[in-house]
């Protein structure tokens, strides 16, 4: 951080702490409040400064990160009694990590314009750590300048800085993220149940998949189209091979007792997606190449 520059952060839960040791350990040590004593306590040997109440954060950070829960809590720490619009002073710099509703981040980004400050919308998601242990991205919604100035901040604790676009859009793109992450989890599950009904050893199971076409991207690098997983049969080509081999678990799993089960289900409602996108709109790509830096690729094609 630059040396005008005071770091506040507040809201130390998993997520919030994590991003704390990596700034200390990164030579920045913020000021930071939590509600909770034993939060505060897992990151004092950090060598961060703890104060005493949200106000004397306020007062003394020129740019301060906030992770808590929910709309309520953000509203609480931003707007409300004693909170950042009353205490920061002019040109301050409000960081919202917390996963929250784009509408609430446009209203207070607003009313911090109002008070002589700026808002930005930076929601954190976890991804694979990097050599340095860094293991987040961060997703930017706001302008140039206040990207700049968070930029050395984010760079201590995120492998991936990504600017969306205004203030929310930022929350829009971590809640498709949670989305998507929820319906390959949702998979992944009904996989290894599946196994079980078929006699195998989930754990085994549990290797396979995580080494297999199962565990690639579900987007292709660059700016390949949506509808191609990457090289190789075009999508109508490997929706063929794939039905042919949807059915063949099928007649497995009604051959163990006699129930097909709900994951060919899922995975023919996703074929069904991608080959209505492929009629639909064939050139939809991913975005310009390099758009999301420090992630690679995985297998692309099953067999």
């Amino acid at each position: 951080m630059p040396a005008a520059e005071a770091y506040g952060f507040v809201g130390l839960g998993s997520q919030g702490a994590e991003i704390v040791r990596l700034c200390a350990v990164g030579g920045v040590r913020p000021t930071v409040f939590d509600l909770r004593a034993d939060r505060v306590e897992q990151v004092r040997s950090s060598g961060v400064t703890v104060a005493p109440t949200l106000a004397d954060l306020g007062r003394h950070a020129t740019v301060v990160s906030v992770c808590v829960f929910a709309d309520d809590d953000v509203r609480a720490v931003v707007a409300g009694p004693g909170g950042l619009l009353e205490t920061m002073r002019h040109g301050g710099l409000i960081v919202v990590h917390s996963t929250c509703s784009p509408e609430v981040c446009v209203e207070l980004a607003t009313r911090a314009r109002e008070r002589g400050l700026a808002l930005v919308d930076a929601p954190v998601s976890n991804g694979i750590r990097d050599a340095r242990g860094r293991a987040l991205t961060v997703m930017v919604g706001g302008g140039q300048p206040e990207l700049r100035r968070c930029t050395p901040v984010f760079d201590l604790f995120a492998h991936t800085v990504l600017h969306i676009g205004e203030v929310g859009s930022a929350q829009l793109v971590k809640l498709l993220n949670n989305a998507v992450f929820l319906a390959h989890r949702g998979a992944a599950v009904e996989a290894l149940r599946e196994a079980v009904r078929l006699g195998l050893d989930p754990d085994r199971v549990r290797v396979a998949l995580r080494t297999c076409s199962a565990a690639a991207s579900p987007l292709p690098p660059g700016d390949q189209p949506l509808g191609v997983p990457g090289s190789g049969p075009s999508l109508p080509a490997l929706a063929a091979l794939l039905t042919k081999d949807l059915t063949l678990l099928d007649t497995a799993l009604a051959a163990a007792d006699g129930n097909a089960g709900r994951l060919g289900g899922l995975a023919r409602e996703a074929l069904a997606t991608l080959l209505d996108l492929d009629r639909r709109a064939p050139d939809v790509r991913t975005g310009p190449a390099g758009t999301c830096p420090g992630h690679s690729a995985g297998a692309e094609v099953p067999a």
